[in-house]
């Protein structure tokens, strides 16, 4: 495992700590998957812009090979 040490904004923190501490979970855990999600929608996004762009492909081929 590695280490990152980043700056975070007071009340965020705060918000983190209340969260971890009802729900019984590590800062650690929330953090890890926090950004794991994150970089998943980033990618999902960046897939979604370039498709965006076409080629496209009409319904009624699409449905012909169904």
């Amino acid at each position: 495992m590695a280490a990152i040490t980043h700056r975070i904004d007071d009340d965020l923190k705060m918000a983190l700590e209340r969260f971890c501490d009802t729900h019984g979970l590590k800062q650690q855990a929330v953090v890890a998957e926090a950004i794991a999600s994150w970089l998943e929608d980033a990618e999902d996004l960046a897939l979604i812009e370039e498709r965006r762009g076409g080629p496209w492909v009409e319904w009624s081929d699409v449905r012909d090979d169904l």
